[in-house]
């Protein structure tokens, strides 16, 4: 699996991209996700409910929920057959 320290090795454009697939917003984890995968933001969203319930909304656990997504988007690709393009 891709590890979150091997996302500073792409573009700075591409960096962001892979960041902003999860975001905290009103205290609440929001998802922006690749049009091949939005037909699966609910699965994800309820995958992150359920790991961070009763976890604080810190910058740590924005930093692993955004790890836990990629590392899903990536798994999901793969399964589906879809291509990971931005």
């Amino acid at each position: 699996m891709v590890r979150a320290f091997a996302v500073p090795a792409l573009g700075s454009q591409q960096s962001q991209y892979f960041l902003d697939i999860v975001a905290l917003q009103n205290n609440i984890y929001t998802l922006n996700l690749p049009p091949s995968l939005q037909c699966y933001q609910g699965e994800l969203q309820k995958l992150l409910d359920q790991v961070f319930a009763s976890r604080p909304k810190s910058k740590e656990n924005l930093a692993l929920a955004q790890q836990m997504a990629l590392n899903w988007c990536l798994s999901k690709c793969r399964k589906e057959g879809i291509s990971f393009d931005m």
